[in-house]
């Protein structure tokens, strides 16, 4: 009976763990430990302590975010958190979606566990630019003085010598660093009914129309609106009913009423408004296998296709977007529609 930890800071590391897990073998131990939390998460957070259909057989809070006067109080406590839970548990596998996490290479350095990386999204297919000095030896130097010789500055994350393996939506599209070790798939499981359940306790309501749309539109922050994704409410008049469109989380009130939406974006006025502050990673549970999801190229976009690979999304890309994110679109198989700037 193999023991795992698995480290997870935001809802897409917490359910990419669960998809992980519910594909453990029979009589494994497998615990969630939540960390990095802020007051943001306080919903999910509640929403998986009491997740009765959970694949965890304890789930913990180890640190919340260290930052400003009291960074060095709370990364001592969460120290000490993680050092009691490593006692107890005595893991034989460590899980985390970003191998510079501090928790993460506190926990290896203390323990006998190996490090599996998890796919946390871009970094894994696109990498994260790095420099040599600044990186690689200013930073490092920094961190082992600050914390420990044992600090390990990963190249790109997922590619520090704590990492054993990766397990990756897309395995075959990851960059060639992470390909030197074994790669592999991410379970999609996330048509479970636990996720479902799990859905349901983050919604306020009960999921009502969100399990019967055949659209969903993404609609960008208002600080990065362009007229040329105006065509994504063309987009979603075209999609079969009943459609949905979802604001940013951070998209101010006044730029959420209808009227003015529908004159920006020429939304359907039976468009269904889906609650901006859930995570859409909450949302892909509930989605029908033929429900089409539109967006800018942006994170949430892409979490869409990485959780659920099998759904129709298409991403609106303007022309003269960085030619690494459009590589990218088309090794994930997602739609791109490609429209000049304005005034081109």
């Amino acid at each position: 009976m193999a023991k795992h930890l698995f480290l997870a800071s935001t809802p897409f590391n917490v359910l990419t763990a669960a998809m992980i897990a519910f594909e453990l073998p029979d009589g494994d131990h497998a615990e969630l430990g939540l960390i990095d939390q802020t007051d943001t998460t306080a919903t999910f957070r509640e929403a998986v302590l009491h997740w009765t259909d959970s694949p965890f057989n304890k789930v913990y809070q180890l640190s919340q975010q260290a930052k400003g006067k009291n960074k060095q109080t709370l990364r001592k406590q969460a120290f000490q958190n993680i050092a009691q839970c490593l006692k107890r548990l005595n893991p034989d596998w460590i899980y985390s979606g970003n191998d510079r996490r501090i928790e993460f290479q506190y926990a290896m350095a203390h323990s006998n566990a190996r490090g599996v990386y998890v796919d946390d999204g871009t970094y894994s297919y696109l990498g994260r630019p790095t420099h040599w000095l600044k990186d690689q030896v200013i930073d490092n130097l920094v961190k082992k003085i600050a914390y420990g010789r044992w600090w390990k500055q990963p190249p790109t994350i997922g590619a520090s010598d704590w990492i054993d393996h990766s397990v990756l939506a897309f395995p075959d599209s990851a960059i060639d660093i992470l390909k030197r070790r074994p790669c592999t798939q991410l379970p999609s499981n996330l048509s479970r009914g636990e996720f479902s359940s799990l859905a349901h306790l983050c919604l306020k309501t009960g999921p009502g129309a969100l399990s019967e749309l055949r659209a969903l539109l993404l609609l960008p922050h208002e600080s990065a609106i362009t007229e040329s994704q105006t065509q994504m409410g063309s987009w979603l008049s075209n999609c079969a009913t009943p459609a949905g469109y979802k604001h940013h989380p951070r998209t101010t009130e006044d730029n959420r009423d209808k009227e003015a939406l529908s004159a920006l974006w020429h939304l359907p006025e039976s468009a269904l408004s889906v609650e901006p502050s859930i995570p859409m990673e909450i949302l892909l549970p509930l989605l029908r296998p033929d429900c089409k999801i539109a967006g800018d190229a942006s994170t949430a976009l892409l979490t869409a296709k990485w959780l659920r690979p099998e759904l129709d999304v298409t991403a609106f890309v303007t022309a003269g977007t960085s030619s690494d994110w459009t590589y990218l679109l088309k090794r994930l198989n997602v739609n791109i529609l490609i429209s000049e700037p304005a005034g081109s």
